[in-house]
């Protein structure tokens, strides 16, 4: 009777601890008093820069699980930034959350954001520290990808680490996304001269590169067969034409694993700040995560091994977006630009 028992409540406590690890793994559901606070305010929006297709899939999915439909405004991280600020200055904020594709907003002014508590964000909690800060939590991380023409690049023949493109038979055949027009793609050229060593970048800069001012227009550069190679890029940029059969195609590469961050906090003058923190809790729930993935393929610190349909990324290692005035013109010297 006594080892009955004993079966008895090792297997009730084993049920248990399972459908903890369940929920830990699915994320925490908003108390009845949160959702209620949150729908009581009867309006929600958020800034992001991100691609319309996964704020409209994050908004959706929140108003399927909650109830709460929300509006966004969209733009690209600088004008976003600019908008914020000066509204937030001047006491017309009507952003409630801020979903932006660099930490530097978050880093340069914490006192725009809310602190976290897990108290009123429980998902926090569940979240890998290394992508969380005081304010804000890293949801989506882009690994730094190169894209290739499917029809004049091999398969042996595509890269894997940054080191294989300053192999001579890339000569001629790189478009380079212009480094000066983005903080994070000049960080790109920092760490990989970390990495390699100054020669290297002064190698690549020697493979008669082209320029062109974004991953975007890289991609339908090497979709029309204008370029073998573009990079640093994401694959947000080429999805979008893979989907349509173009001959394009990326690899994430290694050695090292790069990814820019896009963060997203609670904004502390935030017209509806319930539906604020319930927005930023949800985001960081299973349901989040697969709407995120299915809008784009994306990496993510919640769903690290793409278990849930996003993109796995081994370790990555985020790009610095502050480099110092001196430190930039060295990098763009050894490039050649």
């Amino acid at each position: 009777m006594k080892n009955s028992m004993t079966i008895r409540a090792l297997a009730a406590a084993a049920l248990l601890a399972s459908s903890a690890g369940l929920a830990q793994a699915q994320g925490v559901r908003a108390s009845d008093a949160a959702i209620a606070a949150a729908k009581a305010e009867g309006g929600f929006m958020l800034y992001a820069s991100i691609s319309e297709a996964q704020i409209k899939a994050l908004l959706n999915g929140f108003e399927k699980d909650y109830g709460i439909k929300g509006d966004f405004l969209r733009l690209v991280s600088t004008p976003l930034i600019q908008r914020f600020s000066a509204a937030n200055d001047g006491n017309s904020n009507d952003a409630d959350a801020f979903l932006d594709s660099s930490p530097q907003v978050f880093e340069l002014h914490p006192e725009w954001f809310v602190k976290l508590d897990a108290k009123e964000v429980p998902n926090v909690a569940r979240w890998p520290a290394r992508w969380v800060s005081a304010t804000s939590v890293t949801v989506q991380t882009s690994g730094s990808v190169v894209q290739f023409n499917t029809d004049l690049v091999k398969e042996a023949d595509i890269p894997k680490s940054w080191g294989d493109l300053a192999d001579p038979k890339w000569k001629g055949k790189i478009l380079l996304t212009d480094p000066r027009i983005s903080d994070t793609y000049l960080g790109w050229v920092d760490m990989l001269e970390k990495r390699y060593g100054a020669s290297f970048i002064q190698k690549l800069g020697a493979q008669d590169i082209k320029l062109t001012q974004s991953g975007a227009s890289g991609a339908q550069l090497v979709a029309a067969g204008s370029s073998h190679v573009n990079f640093p890029a994401y694959s947000s940029f080429s999805a979008p034409l893979i989907e349509k059969k173009a001959p394009i195609s990326y690899r994430v590469m290694e050695d090292p694993v790069l990814a820019s961050q896009t963060s997203l906090a609670a904004v502390a003058k935030a017209p509806h700040p319930k539906t604020a923190r319930l927005f930023l809790d949800w985001v960081l729930s299973e349901n989040a995560v697969k709407a995120l993935c299915a809008a784009l393929p994306v990496s993510t610190p919640g769903d690290e091994t793409g278990k849930l349909g996003c993109v796995a990324l081994t370790n990555p290692q985020p790009l610095p977006w502050q480099t110092t005035p001196e430190r930039r013109a060295q990098l763009l010297k050894l490039l050649g630009l």
